[in-house]
This record gives structure tokens, C-alpha cells and sequence, in this order.
């Protein structure tokens, strides 16, 4: 049948009332939701000085913080100040790209911080900085250094760093030799009348802070005050100045993921290169949205050695996992009982790193540094609190494929165990070292172990996701001392991961060497 069109005078009218039904939909419907985008600086490390620790500089990441610098863009760099800033300056660059890859960075260093970054400068690396800071430098020497000239022995054997602010010496007379401020990048001292380490007017250093092409500036100036060394730190005046100078970098825009978000501490790790056994006492904090919770602590009195007798430092499992909404910062302090008389406790890791939306997920380090070598290495993964498949991991089997202990039987002890995203501990094998026990061993010394055999392959799986496996594995040795036959984790991400079949090798002493299969199984 054929259809007659509507007469024009009724169809306009059925046309506005369409229109309107479309703009009240409109108005009325929620917007698409934009992804969320932040302000972009250039990022800002901080470096301190002589004797102090990467803590020292909190206060001006706070502040740079709340000027409009993203956490993530924000690193405080701890080093050994015992040791000579020329390995500290390579140590320098290291972190630079590991904590901001190719990224130009603007770096404000805090008194002998000033000449590592300064050799850092010199030997090339002005092509990273944008600008450098210096508060209360000793770049033309420190007058209370001067003895090292005639006592440089002495000073070599406390801390080989403070012969580096001779003044006149090796190193300072090579660092201030031709350009002192080489490149590119914009340069600017503070020194303060009133610093009683460095002062301006010290014969033995005169004028020591300012170098030739930075902006110097002597304080007191206009209503700046007139700070002490440590109070170049937190001064209001220079403060803004810093604001003002690194402010005239470029600006960009970065895409933020969206929460809320689950943070897992993995691990933590501490390792020294110039301190055997080191006691240690304080401790690690996770802070999430403002709020501080322990994740390793000890008193002075309960001070540990290293590593502790755990794949995971003895980390707080109803503390490591946690629900957040926008910055998690990791926190580690951790200080050497030195009970020598005479000896005072070195703070052998110190600092603090931030994660925020910017960084996006997955899995991420922590690295903070102190003297004596000192470093505690944390693994962490941040994924989205939901949306991501509740993954579970089953361990297949593990075997001692070798262990040259000299006998035929190896008695072994320890544990090998899986963290979960929630917190949780599932021994798959655990032993103590007054029951020690065969291990399965492909190399014939040993018949396998019935107890062993009824966790590890039973097909019990653990989740959910992330998750960490982790070997400890010793020798009971009544002759001798016992021996480290297997350590170590491996991690696994949800949000980064595949999932499926692997094999990961763990070693140790006497060419100990443990093989576990696992399976990683997702709906």
C-alpha cells in the first residue's frame, strides 16, 4: 500500500518536538569521561651533602611538591659521602637514567653535593641538566678541609671525600680548571654570611660557593634572612628563586591512570659493599593517600644482621599490600649498630620514592643508598584495585639439580613459599633446621622426600595475583658452619604478565642449584 506523506504544517511541528528530545538528552546525559592529564616540569633531583642523608632533603621535595611537581618527577639521590665524589658523580649518573631514562632533569645539591654533581657536569653530563643549584657548595674548597693537605693520609682513611675539598687540592684544582660552569646548562650558587661551614668570607676558601659564569647570589639579600649551612635548605628566598629558575623550563602535559589502585610490596633487598654483616635497626614505611604503615622495623636493641633469615626481609605481610587513591611513597631508614667503642651508627640506607598516577602500572624499584655501599633495593607493583583477572599461581615442582657439599646427603632446611597480592604466606615446602630433610636431587645422592612430594606438585594453587615465589634453602652441617644452598625470588605481574608455564633457577654456596616449574593459571 503506498504511503502519503505527512502534510509540511504537521510535520515541522513533530520535527521541533525531535530536536528537543535530542537537546534534553544532551544536557541531561553524563559527558564522556576524559582521560586524566597533569602538569608536566622537568624533573628535580636532590643531593645532599657531607655526613647527612638523602632525609635531609625532604622538606624541599615537599615544597617543590607543592608547587606543582608531580612526586614521581621529584628524587632525592643518597650516596656514601665517605667515598670520593669522583665515583659518586659516575654512581650519579647511573640513577639519572635509571630513574629518568633520556628525560632532561634540573638538580639542586646541597654542599659537598655540589662538587659530585659539578664533576658529573664536567665529564658530559651538562647535556642532562637544564639547571644546577648549589647551596652552600664548597666549590673553591672548605677552610675546615685544609688540614687534609698536610694530613691527607688521615683523611683518606675516615673519608676519602673530604681530601676532595682541600682547597687547592687534586680534585678541585682538576673540576675548576678551564670552564667552570661547561655547557648548556644555567647555573646558580646561594652562599649565606651566616653558614658557619662554608662561609664566604673564609681566607682558607675565599669566595668558595660562587663560580665564574653562575648567578651568585651572598645572602642576606633584600628580605631573604640569613640562614645557617643547614638553613639554606629550607629558606623562604631561595626557595623561590629555585621555583623561579626551574620554572623557566618548558612545560608538557601526562596522562594519569585512573584509581583507585593496589600497591604489593614484593621484596626488599639490602646489600653493602664496604660494611660485612652490618646490624641493622629502624626500618621501611609504606605511606599511602597521607597515611604510614610499617613494613619492617627493629629497635636499636633488636638490631638484625643481613640479610635476614627470610626471602623477604622479614617484610610485614598484613602491611605490603594496600588499596590507595593517588601516591604511595616507600621510606627506608635503616642504621648500623656499631657497638665498637668510639664507632657511631652509620645510616647505611636512606630516602624516599614516590609513585603516582603518571608512572602508569606494573612493576617498579626502589633504590636508596647510604654509606659504607649501603643499599636497600624494594620491588613493588601497582595495578588497578579492580578489573584485573584474579590470577593464581600453582608450583609444579622443584628439584635440587646440584649442591657440592662434599657428602652424598644433604640435609636441607628452609622453605619455599608464595606471596600473594593480599598479603597472604603459603609455604609449599618448609623445613626447620632441627628436622632437616632430603630434597629431590636429579643427581642421584638422595631419594626423594614423601613430604616434600605431598605439597610441592599436589596441584594447590595460590592467588590472587601479584605474587612472588621465593627459595630458602640450607645445609645442616654439624661439622661446620651451615651452608646457603638456594635463595632468591621471582615475581609475576597480572597487568604485565602472560600467564602460563615457567622455570626459574635459584642458586647459592657450593654451586647450589634449585629449579622450580610453575604454573601461572587466569580465567
Amino acid at each position: 500500500m503506498r504511503r502519503s506523506a505527512l502534510p509540511v504544517p504537521l510535520l515541522f511541528p513533530l520535527l521541533l518536538a525531535a530536536l528537543a528530545a535530542l537537546l534534553a538528552t544532551a544536557l541531561t546525559a553524563p559527558p564522556a569521561r576524559a582521560a586524566a592529564s597533569a602538569e608536566r616540569r622537568t624533573p628535580v633531583v636532590l643531593v645532599h651533602g657531607y655526613g647527612d642523608t638523602a632525609a635531609s632533603l625532604d622538606g624541599l621535595e615537599d615544597h617543590l611538591r607543592g608547587q606543582g611537581w608531580l612526586a614521581s618527577d621529584l628524587a632525592e639521590f643518597g650516596y656514601d659521602w665517605a667515598a670520593t665524589n669522583e665515583s659518586n658523580a659516575a654512581r650519579f649518573g647511573a640513577f639519572l637514567t635509571e630513574r629518568f631514562g633520556a628525560r632532561q632533569v634540573n638538580v639542586v645539591a646541597h654542599s659537598m653535593g655540589s662538587l659530585l654533581t659539578r664533576k658529573y657536569l664536567k665529564d658530559g653530563g651538562s647535556s642532562r641538566v637544564r639547571a644546577w643549584v648549589s647551596l652552600g657548595g664548597p666549590n673553591h674548597g672548605a677552610g675546615d678541609a685544609a688540614p687534609c693537605g698536610p694530613f691527607g693520609t688521615f683523611c683518606d682513611i675516615h673519608a676519602a671525600s673530604l681530601a676532595d675539598m682541600t682547597p687547592g687540592g687534586a680534585f678541585l684544582t682538576s673540576l675548576n680548571a678551564g670552564d667552570e660552569t661547561p655547557g648548556a646548562t644555567r647555573y646558580t650558587t646561594f652562599s649565606s654570611t651566616c653558614d658557619q661551614q662554608i662561609p664566604p668570607g673564609d681566607s682558607r676558601a675565599p669566595r668558595s660557593t660562587e663560580l665564574a659564569g653562575a648567578v651568585n647570589h651572598v645572602l642576606p639579600v633584600g628580605d631573604s634572612g640569613c640562614p645557617s649551612h643547614y638553613g639554606l635548605l629550607g629558606n623562604d628566598w631561595i626557595r623561590r628563586q629555585i621555583v623561579a629558575e626551574f620554572s623557566k623550563d618548558p612545560v608538557s602535559r601526562v596522562d594519569l591512570k585512573s584509581g583507585p589502585f593496589r600497591i604489593t610490596v614484593d621484596s626488599a633487598r639490602f646489600t653493602s659493599a664496604g660494611e660485612s654483616g652490618p646490624e641493622l635497626y629502624d626500618g621501611l614505611t609504606l605511606t599511602t593517600d597521607g597515611t604510614a604503615r610499617t613494613l619492617w622495623h627493629r629497635d636499636r636493641a633488636g638490631a638484625t644482621a643481613f640479610p635476614d633469615h627470610d626471602p623477604w626481609f622479614g617484610l610485614d605481610d598484613s602491611t605490603r599490600g594496600q588499596v590507595f587513591g593517588s601516591v604511595a611513597t616507600i621510606t627506608a631508614r635503616l642504621t648500623d649498630a656499631d657497638y665498637t667503642a668510639g664507632n657511631n651508627d652509620d645510616v647505611m640506607a636512606a630516602g624516599r620514592v614516590h609513585w603516582d598516577p603518571a608512572l602508569g602500572f606494573g612493576r617498579f624499584t626502589a633504590k636508596m643508598a647510604g654509606v659504607d655501599g649501603g643499599e636497600v633495593s624494594v620491588t613493588y607493583t601497582v595495578t588497578p584495585a579492580q578489573g584485573v583477572p584474579t590470577c593464581r599461581v600453582r608450583v609444579d615442582g622443584a628439584e635440587l639439580t646440584y649442591f657440592d657439599d662434599g657428602t652424598t646427603r644433604p640435609a636441607l632446611y628452609g622453605d619455599l613459599t608464595v606471596r600473594t597480592g593480599d598479603g597472604g604466606r603459603g609455604a609449599v615446602w618448609l623445613r626447620s633446621s632441627s628436622d632437616p630433610s632430603t630434597f629431590p636431587n636429579k643427581g642421584g645422592r638422595t631419594n626423594p622426600d614423601p613430604y616434600f612430594h605431598q605439597q610441592v606438585g599436589s596441584g594447590a594453587t595460590y592467588g590472587p595475583g601479584p605474587f612472588e615465589i621465593g627459595v630458602y634453602l640450607w645445609d645442616h652441617d654439624a661439622s661446620s658452619a651451615d651452608d646457603l644452598v638456594a635463595r632468591g625470588t621471582v615475581a609475576w605481574d597480572p597487568y604485565t604478565d602472560r600467564p602460563g608455564t615457567r622455570t626459574s633457577d635459584f642458586r647459592g654456596d657450593d654451586d647450589g642449584h634449585v629449579r622450580v616449574t610453575w604454573t601461572v593459571l587466569c580465567p
